[in-house]
């Protein structure tokens, strides 16, 4: 005879405490979901609350970073509802699908910068017309150009990380004494 895990935690005493913790954690999350702009939604989840410290996990550091400016505000309007008094941030990256079997994470495209791109532009125009590197390099402009409008149309958080990556990608390195 098989019966809903629902109806195992209404007839067991010992496992009522862990019924009445996960709806706490789900009304938490609900709560978190209304209180929280569009760009955490999906990217905030909750983990655990323990000795009214709230664990939340985030998607990515980026995320994390923001929503450590929110924190008073947030446990501030959570302690209302909830015994929260302390909330504490995690990066857990959540690529697992539904299955709960661990998605390969996808490539991170990286893109080349206006300022790296005329660069290499500029060496194209020293190359010969039939060179093959110059082929090379004029078709790698091209999909660099194409990638940077993909990133412009995507996701606010990912096209942050990727403008980050292009000013790193265009400083120029220093050594341990700020010399170029």
């Amino acid at each position: 005879m098989t019966r809903k895990l629902g109806e195992l935690f209404r007839l067991s005493a010992e496992l009522e405490p862990l019924r009445h913790h996960a709806m706490t954690l789900q009304r938490l999350q609900e709560e978190i979901d209304r209180l929280l702009e569009e760009e955490f939604r999906g990217r905030v989840s909750v983990a655990n609350l323990k000795d009214g410290t709230l664990y939340l996990h985030t998607a990515s550091a980026l995320a994390a970073a923001k929503l450590r400016h929110r924190l008073p505000s947030l446990t501030a309007a959570l302690a209302a509802s909830a015994p929260v008094q302390a909330i504490k941030l995690r990066v857990r990256p959540t690529n697992a699908p539904a299955s709960g079997v661990a998605a390969p994470r996808p490539p991170r495209v990286r893109t080349i910068g206006p300022g790296g791109r005329a660069a290499i532009a500029e060496l194209c125009a020293r190359l010969a017309p039939d060179s093959p590197l110059r082929q090379a390099l004029e078709r790698l402009i091209e999909r660099a150009a194409m990638a940077s409008e993909q990133r412009q149309e995507g996701d606010p958080l990912e096209r942050k990380e990727a403008e980050i990556d292009e000013d790193d990608a265009e400083r120029k390195p220093q050594d341990a004494f700020g010399v170029q």
